[in-house]
C-alpha cells in the first residue's frame, strides 16, 4: 500500500495527472467540433508543456511553515529534484515535440508559456490580484484546450466554433474557483487575494455550482444546435452532473487528493466519456 501511494503521489503530485487531463480535454474538443484528426503531435506537445509549466513554478514555492500546512507542499518540497527532473522531462519534450507540429504552433502557444512565467514569478505573480488569477488562468487552460485546436484542425471560426470554445471557459471557471477555496490558507500566507477570500468559502463554493449548472445548459444548447451527438451530450451532461457534486463538496476541510485527484480528475473524466461515447 505504502509503494501504492508513493506512486499516485508522483503522479499527482508530479503533475503527470493534470497533463493527463489536458490531453482529454483536447480530445473532447476535438470530437465536439467533429474533426476526425486526433492531432496526435500537438496533444503529444500539450501533454509536455503542462508538465513542464506546472513542475517549473513548483520550483518558485516557499518552504511549507510546518506539515499540517499543505500535504502537496510538503510533499513538493521533499522531493524538489524529481520536480526539476520532470520540469526538465516537460521542456525536452516540448521542444522536441514542437517540431512535429506546424510551425504556427509557436505563433499560438509563446504568448502564452509568457503569461504562464508572468502568472507566478516572485517578482510580478499575476494571481495576486483574484480576478486576473481566475481570468489568467482559465484563459490559458481555454486556449490551449480549445481555441488552439481549433485553430489547428483549420475549423472555421463559426457559431459552433465560438459556442464550444464559451463552453470550455465556463467549464473551466467552475472548477479553478474550488482550488482557491482550498487555497484560502496559503493564499493569506502568500498575501495573496482570490475570490473566496472576497465572497467567502460559501458563496464561492456556490459562485462555482452556478457556473457548472450554466456549463450544463451550454453543452445541452450544443446538441440543439446539432453540434454534437446524442451519446456525447449524455456522456457531457453525466459529467457535469458528477462534476458538480465535486465541486459542491469542496471546502477547506477537504484533503489535497480531492482536489488533485477529484476537481482534475473531472477533465480526465470528460475526455474519457466523450471517447468512449463517440467509438461505442
Amino acid at each position: 500500500m505504502l509503494l501504492l501511494k508513493r506512486i499516485a503521489d508522483i503522479i499527482l503530485f508530479g503533475n503527470i495527472y493534470i497533463a493527463l487531463g489536458t490531453v482529454c480535454l483536447v480530445q473532447s474538443t476535438l470530437i465536439q467540433i467533429n474533426q476526425s484528426s486526433h492531432l496526435p503531435a500537438y496533444s503529444v506537445l500539450s501533454f509536455f508543456a503542462t508538465l513542464f509549466v506546472y513542475n517549473f513554478q513548483r520550483i518558485f514555492y516557499k518552504k511549507p511553515l510546518n506539515e499540517s500546512t499543505s500535504v502537496r507542499r510538503v510533499w513538493i518540497s521533499e522531493h524538489q529534484l524529481l520536480i526539476r527532473s520532470f520540469a526538465a522531462i516537460g521542456f525536452t519534450g516540448t521542444g522536441i515535440s514542437v517540431f512535429f507540429n506546424d510551425y504556427k504552433i509557436l505563433v499560438y502557444l509563446l504568448p502564452l508559456l509568457v503569461l504562464c512565467i508572468l502568472y507566478f514569478i516572485p517578482f510580478i505573480k499575476l494571481r495576486k490580484n483574484p480576478w486576473l488569477k481566475l481570468f489568467t488562468l482559465v484563459s490559458v487552460w481555454t486556449m490551449v484546450t480549445a481555441v488552439v485546436p481549433i485553430l489547428l484542425s483549420n475549423t472555421t471560426f463559426n457559431q459552433s466554433a465560438v459556442l464550444h470554445i464559451i463552453v470550455r471557459f465556463v467549464f473551466m471557471v467552475a472548477i479553478c474557483i474550488p482550488f482557491d477555496i482550498r487555497d484560502l490558507q496559503l493564499d493569506k500566507e502568500d498575501a495573496v487575494i482570490t475570490i473566496p477570500h472576497l465572497t467567502g468559502e460559501k458563496n464561492a463554493k456556490w459562485l462555482a455550482f452556478a457556473f457548472m449548472v450554466l456549463y450544463g445548459i451550454l453543452v445541452l444548447q450544443e446538441y440543439w444546435s446539432g453540434m454534437i451527438s446524442l451519446p456525447v451530450m449524455a456522456a457531457l451532461v453525466s459529467c457535469a452532473i458528477i462534476s458538480t457534486a465535486i465541486v459542491l463538496m469542496s471546502s477547506t476541510k477537504r484533503s489535497e487528493y480531492f482536489y488533485v485527484a477529484g476537481i482534475d480528475g473531472t477533465m480526465l473524466l470528460q475526455g474519457g466519456l466523450v471517447l468512449l461515447a463517440n467509438y461505442l
